[in-house]
């Protein structure tokens, strides 16, 4: 973390600063300094020591809008800390509190909100980061390319495995890099066995196209994605029919019919946070929570993710009906596990 943090005087002159009690002012400018890369603080209590600060003092600056806390559990952010620093992109480096980050906005003078109803807002903050923090582009621009954007990736499934590119494969194989293999092996040793199975016959990892190219599958070299339904099958046209008359397809298809019990057990964990009701045989939303049970991913990781959209999605009116949010789930699931597990194997 920087040992340099910068505030305008713009802030510290403002009426709504200038009333405040001394020790908030106090604390205001040491969770500043104590900030990381994003404007996030979440450990206080050196800070509590330094400033002799106390709640009242913390209310005090949320009532000012000078500082956010999304989910109420001691992570606080700097409302106005992009209109305050600029971090250089070759030393900044991402907030670890990536779940709060997804709740929040990024308005056109460039302070957080939690607020997604506000008028003046250009994107959410994780869109705007991925897009490089860019203050020099007009907000009402970049918020016309996020629209467009969102519209264009929501309506987006690739119809076949060629539409995948090397970008794409490569991507897949830095995101296998770092799963945490002693983990998987430690906690899912049937799961270890079948990867190594399916090296020796040459398998090999590409994106599934059925949930917009977020996710992974194992798909036989050569076979391709022409519809949603075959999209987590493999054709393996080597094995042996012992059972004949029996559809390959369901034969081959990533466990299915052993992962049932997980899949209906996360549609009922779904359904039981959400408003909507998104039915079990919804084959896209499943082959999702398939694929992820299937390349190793613990069914309380797969929940946390749910857990991280459902709090942006409650707070966006369009991701109320059950076809909005299903699609939200396909498209970012997998993505949201995978920081999940990351963030997971950086604090073991």
């Amino acid at each position: 973390m920087a040992e340099r943090r910068m505030i305008s005087r713009k802030i510290a002159e403002d009426d709504r600063f200038v009333d405040m009690h001394p020790v908030s002012k106090l604390l205001y400018f040491y969770l500043v300094l104590n900030a990381d890369d994003d404007g996030f603080v979440g450990s206080v209590k050196m800070i509590n020591f330094l400033t002799n600060a106390d709640q009242n003092n913390y209310d005090e600056l949320l009532e000012n809008n000078l500082i956010l806390e999304p989910t109420k559990n001691g992570v606080y952010v700097i409302t106005d800390w992009y209109a305050q620093n600029k971090i250089e992109p070759k030393i900044y480096k991402a907030t670890e509190y990536l779940s709060v980050r997804a709740l929040l906005f990024i308005k056109t003078n460039f302070a957080y909100t939690t607020n997604p109803d506000e008028k003046d807002i250009i994107s959410p903050v994780d869109y705007w980061i991925k897009q490089g923090r860019d203050k020099k582009t007009p907000p009402e621009i970049q918020a016309q390319q996020y629209l467009e954007q969102f519209q264009e990736t929501s309506k987006k499934v690739p119809r076949s495995v060629e539409e995948t590119s090397k970008k794409v494969l490569a991507q897949n194989r830095l995101d296998k890099n770092r799963l945490d293999k002693s983990r998987l092996e430690q906690n899912r040793p049937d799961q270890t066995k079948k990867e190594k199975i399916n090296k020796e016959n040459n398998y090999k990892y590409i994106n599934s196209s059925s949930n917009g190219g977020m996710g992974e599958t194992l798909l036989n070299d050569g076979s391709s994605a022409s519809s949603i339904e075959n999209n987590a099958t493999t054709e393996n046209k080597g094995n042996s029919r012992e059972n004949s008359g029996v559809d390959n397809r369901v034969n081959n298809q990533l466990d299915t019919n052993n992962n049932q019990d997980n899949i209906n057990s996360l549609f009922n964990y779904l359904n039981g946070i959400s408003t909507t009701d998104i039915p079990k045989d919804n084959k896209r939303l499943a082959n999702v929570f398939d694929m992820l049970i299937h390349n190793g991913y613990e069914i309380e990781d797969i929940q946390l993710g749910i857990d991280n959209i459902m709090s942006v999605a409650n707070q966006i009116p369009q991701y109320q009906n059950e076809q909005s949010l299903t699609k939200l789930l396909i498209q970012h699931l997998p993505e949201y596990t995978k920081q999940i597990l990351e963030q997971s194997s950086s604090n073991d």
